[in-house]
């Protein structure tokens, strides 16, 4: 105790200089740096620089692009949590659990502001259908949910659909999107989407979710011959082996009458290549009986949009608001027929539907680009200084 005493007044000697500055911490996937979370994989140099979950979109994404555009202001600094030293807002980034609430409680007491952030539906009870991965949350992630959402000074809920639900348990939630950080966007046309007659489509996700085409598996039968499926995404094979045998049947059905790729997933950047690169259609079909899919963001369908492709995705509410902004360039499909509707237009007029897809490129640049989001993102910490 006596030296995490010693290097927080340290910290308060090095942020003398700038006093008007408002300094933010964020703790990131729930690795709260202290020494309690030594036997759950924290190491002893985190208490200093901060416990960071590199690889994933929570911290890349939600924290590191936001952060670079955000301190450029001068006016907020947001970093990595570290428990030596002061901080006028903490951050608990898709974080909760008992070392969370445990942080939470003792930061409440010094007068800390606290903003939680949302990122999946934690909180509504019930299975709604039997898939893989889209089980009702366990008794114990929702308490714990709605015990961050109900404490914290502000919420900030991914998408317009979270912040409704969490609106139940706290006043003045807030919803940031997702963001696309403009440096790593290639800066070209992709190629046409049809080429040689076949219309490349493109999906990119976890492959335990990849059963979600099969709710539009007639509207890809029925063009079977003139599609050439490209799914990046990580080991299919052994995602596969925890599904429900009829499910499985029936995309092993699906991939054996559509052409198909696999391309490994290799990081955005890459990513954001492979739809330069190709071109074609970025899709997002859903099953959306579940309230864990209905309040997933927009960001599979905007990266997509955002290097130029056309795009096709189920009416979930994220992908409903992205459409309205994409200025056409993103249909939503509300049923089978729709989606079969669309794929055949896409095919009979090629041209109109690449124009609408670079027509669209910047529109969705301007509602989700980084500097954006940031933004939003720091408005709802200033209203906390106010």
């Amino acid at each position: 105790m006596r030296v995490v005493r010693s290097l927080r007044n340290r910290s308060a000697i090095f942020s003398g200089t700038d006093q008007a500055m408002k300094r933010v911490g964020f703790i990131i996937n729930s690795r709260v740096p202290e020494t309690a979370s030594l036997r759950t994989g924290m190491l002893p140099h985190h208490l200093l620089t901060g416990w960071d979950d590199a690889g994933s979109p929570m911290s890349f994404m939600r924290f590191r692009w936001v952060a670079e555009e955000v301190n450029r202001s001068g006016k907020l600094r947001y970093e990595l949590y570290r428990p030596w030293r002061d901080y006028d807002a903490v951050v608990f980034l898709k974080s909760m659990g008992k070392h969370c609430e445990a942080k939470l409680a003792r930061l409440k007491e010094q007068g800390t502001k606290t903003v939680f952030e949302a990122n999946v539906d934690y909180y509504t009870e019930g299975p709604a259908q039997n898939l893989p991965g889209e089980l009702a949350p366990i008794e114990e992630q929702r308490r714990t949910a709605i015990a961050m959402t109900e404490n914290t000074d502000a919420v900030i809920a991914s998408s317009t659909e979270l912040a409704r639900v969490c609106s139940s348990y706290a006043k003045g939630v807030t919803d940031v999107p997702d963001n696309i950080l403009p440096s790593i966007v290639p800066n070209c046309d992709p190629p046409p989407c049809v080429q040689g007659g076949v219309l490349h489509v493109w999906w990119s996700g976890m492959a335990a979710k990849l059963y979600d085409f099969l709710s539009v598996a007639g509207a890809l039968g029925a063009h079977a011959k003139r599609l050439h499926l490209h799914l990046v995404t990580g080991d299919f094979t052994e995602a596969k082996r925890k599904w429900p045998a009829e499910i499985s049947r029936k995309m092993d059905e699906l991939l054996f009458r559509v052409q198909n790729t696999f391309h490994h997933f290799r990081g955005i950047p890459d990513l954001l290549r492979l739809y330069s690169t190709h071109g074609g259609v970025i899709v997002s079909p859903r099953f959306l009986d579940s309230p864990y899919n209905r309040s997933h963001t927009e960001w599979k369908v905007t990266l997509g949009l955002a290097c130029g492709l056309r795009g096709l995705g189920s009416p979930q509410p994220s992908y409903v608001e992205a459409a309205a902004a994409s200025r056409g360039a993103l249909q939503i499909c509300g049923n089978e027929n729709e989606w079969t509707e669309a794929i055949e237009n896409i095919l009979r007029d090629p041209e109109g539907a690449g124009y609408r897809g670079i027509a669209g490129r910047s529109a969705i640049m301007e509602a989700y680009g980084t500097p954006t989001v940031a933004a939003r993102h720091a408005a709802v910490l200033r209203d906390l200084f106010e």
